[in-house]
């Protein structure tokens, strides 16, 4: 069931209150969601001139859609043993009521990207859903939280919150996976924060698959402890047009990070990912390897910046973005940027490619009998298989080559 608060276009102050009178909150939180509504009428919404969005143009944005009130639950396959090792994964509506303190002491408290502050703001004011883990201190959880968040209208502007806390020592993986139906131009407003406090383990998937009009105006956040590590990885199959801000704050002395992604796209999408890895603490570590497969009149935009902070020791870091560019028509533009204010590091370095299948890789393949359309899919998967032979997940590894069927064709075996 789907209830009209306000239209997006119409969203203000008095509309957050309806928000807030609706779910019955807190006064707690509807505090928080009005000074994060102030935090986003201060801060203006792109104008296209700044470099980080000058690639994608956002007048044609979906704001006349019904703002999603009563969202869907999110189904959540959790691993056995982990509630009774106090383990929380919840629909953050839920997790609100049943965890009042937990997800006060996290929700709302972290600033995004600074390129996607204005959408950042306008998701913590007004979400209505959304999905809320905590692992306690010293948990691992062995096997994958799965939550999948299904909606059933394509015309709807939802602005949903992922919540991951892992404290101290812990270790957790989680798959996200959203999917919304073609025709309709929905707006997907949803925002990702994942912490990892001191020698924690996280690895987190998202799994894009929303309907073929959809825009999906995001951003996440990763912030990596004391010697703790975080893996993440993007896979964009759906959406008409996806702008991600990609944002990860190693502030843990002997962190690490990777950052994976893989983005097959076709007809007239278009997706266009901002990353910044901010190294700001000693021995340090932050990868980060993005593919896509373009098709037909597809094009993909990528714009990463590295910093190395001042007075950091022995960081390491390298950003890596390949684009294989499969129509006359599909277009990619990779742009790799490094700050570097400090001169003790190991390594600080980036790669960035966009071309065509290398005629000499067709006729090989070719000449093993395989047809030119089956020759192109081996050499994609062969491709994509930079990122999957990383993926050490088995069901986020069978879930995401599933949905890289869809553009890809079969992926039968890539491991």
């Amino acid at each position: 069931m789907t209830t009209s608060v306000a239209t997006a276009q119409t969203l203000d102050a008095e509309a957050i209150s309806r928000i807030s009178d609706h779910l019955d909150e807190a006064d707690w939180l509807r505090s928080l969601r009005g000074e994060w509504w102030a935090r986003a009428s201060a801060t203006p919404p792109p104008t296209g001139d700044e470099e980080e969005w000058r690639r994608t143009d956002l007048a044609p944005l979906p704001r006349q859609g019904e703002l999603l009130v009563d969202a869907p639950e999110v189904a959540i396959s959790l691993p056995g043993g982990a509630a009774e090792a106090g383990v929380v994964v919840s629909d953050l509506r839920a997790a609100v009521r049943d965890h009042p303190d937990l997800v006060q002491r996290w929700l709302g408290r972290s600033q995004g990207q600074a390129s996607h502050a204005h959408f950042w703001a306008l998701a913590q004011a007004g979400w209505t859903g959304g999905l809320f883990v905590h692992v306690p201190r010293g948990v691992a959880v062995d096997g994958t939280i799965v939550a999948r968040t299904v909606l059933d209208r394509n015309d709807v502007t939802y602005l949903p919150i992922t919540l991951v806390v892992a404290e101290e020592g812990s270790s957790v993986t989680v798959l996200d996976e959203v999917v919304s139906p073609d025709g309709g131009a929905a707006w997907y407003g949803g925002i990702v924060e994942i912490r990892a406090e001191q020698a924690a383990h996280v690895r987190y998937a998202n799994l894009q698959q929303l309907g073929d009009a959809a825009w999906n105006i995001g951003a996440q956040r990763v912030v990596v402890g004391q010697d703790a590590t975080v893996t993440t990885l993007n896979a964009e199959v759906g959406s008409r047009v996806t702008k991600l801000g990609l944002d990860v704050d190693m502030s843990g002395k002997g962190g690490t990070s990777r950052l994976l992604g893989m983005l097959a796209a076709g007809d007239d999408q278009h997706i266009d990912i901002n990353a910044h890895q901010g190294l700001a603490a000693d021995h340090t570590t932050s990868d980060l390897l993005y593919l896509s497969a373009l098709y037909d009149r597809a094009r993909a935009a990528f714009y990463g910046v590295t910093t190395v902070e001042v007075g950091t020791k022995q960081t390491a870091s390298y950003q890596e973005c390949r684009n294989l560019l499969l129509s006359p028509k599909a277009g990619a533009e990779p742009i790799p940027v490094l700050e570097i204010m400090a001169n003790d590091i190991l390594r600080c370095g980036h790669g960035a490619t966009a071309g065509a299948i290398d005629p000499a890789q067709l006729f090989y393949a070719q000449s093993r009998g395989l047809d030119p359309d089956a020759a192109e899919r081996m050499i994609v998967r062969g491709f994509f298989e930079q990122v999957v032979a990383q993926i050490g997940d088995v069901a986020i590894r069978e879930r995401v080559l599933a949905a890289l069927a869809r553009r890809i064709g079969s992926t039968e075996g890539m491991a």
